[in-house]
């Protein structure tokens, strides 16, 4: 009988959990320190617009499981190299408009993952995109809100005499709110960090991103970005016994350019 999950378990709850006291506290602390020590931001009152364009790249690793037509994936486990090795194909990328405390933005995310194991062969097309706006509340603090679609293609081809074959296409949009926060650390860097959640059974039963990171401002125009990307996705489709429950982790970089 083949395995269908419709409970996340109790290892990924309390690792979601984690990761949200643990940016909450690098986002409540990056907050406190930028009160004490606020460098000047003159595009909150400049009165003109500003665009910003950010290709990044994330090497992910995933551990979670799919079920796709009741057919279980087992454990997904793979380190940020061996997802990488498995990428046929990618692409990243934010863009942002701003005017004064007012801010709008889209990521677009398209990864294509194919790999196999002993029993099984495996593809995955994802795209996810991103529209969201906020209001810079403080120069260092931001509330934002939004919306994320996914669409998400799973293949998995079972190995041996039966040589079964399943395949799954899936489309769900989640609404997010969260925050960003940073910290100036001297002239040309500052430390920051983004939560947002979202899901709440409008799509997924719960999405959680964070993404803290370094930033270097090389010049005026352009931004280096070093950080971490943690992504989680519970999604469940019961009519096509579908399951995608899955936390993806990995470096991100990024370079942005800044007009």
């Amino acid at each position: 009988m083949h395995k269908t999950c419709i409970a996340p378990s109790l290892w990924h709850i309390a690792r979601i959990k984690a990761l949200i006291f643990l940016t909450i506290v690098h986002l409540f602390c990056a907050c406190a320190v930028s009160f004490a020590q606020v460098q000047e931001d003159t595009t909150m009152n400049d009165d003109k617009i500003h665009v910003e364009l950010l290709p990044y790249l994330v090497i992910p690793g995933m551990s979670g499981e799919v079920t796709v037509k009741g057919l279980s994936s087992e454990s997904i486990n793979t380190s940020g190299s061996g997802t990488f090795s498995h990428l046929q194909f990618g692409f990243m990328a934010r863009t942002g408009i701003s005017y004064n405390r007012w801010f709008a933005g889209t990521d677009t995310v398209y990864m294509g993952l194919g790999g196999s194991n002993d029993a099984v062969n495996a593809g995955f097309d994802q795209w996810i995109a991103e529209l969201s706006g906020g209001y810079r509340v403080h120069p260092r603090i931001a509330l934002l809100g939004g919306v994320r679609y996914t669409s998400l293609s799973a293949d998995l081809k079972l190995k041996g005499p039966l040589q079964t074959h399943f395949r799954s296409s899936q489309v769900w949009w989640d609404p997010f709110i969260g925050g960003v926060g940073n910290v100036p650390i001297g002239k040309k860097f500052n430390v920051s960090a983004r939560l947002d959640v979202g899901g709440f059974g409008a799509g997924s039963r719960i999405s959680v991103n964070a993404e803290p990171a370094l930033n270097w401002l090389f010049t005026k125009r352009l931004t280096g970005m070093v950080g971490w990307k943690f992504f989680y996705q519970d999604y469940v489709n019961s009519a096509d016994k579908f399951e995608y429950d899955v936390l993806t982790q990995g470096p991100l970089l990024g370079l942005a350019i800044h007009w």
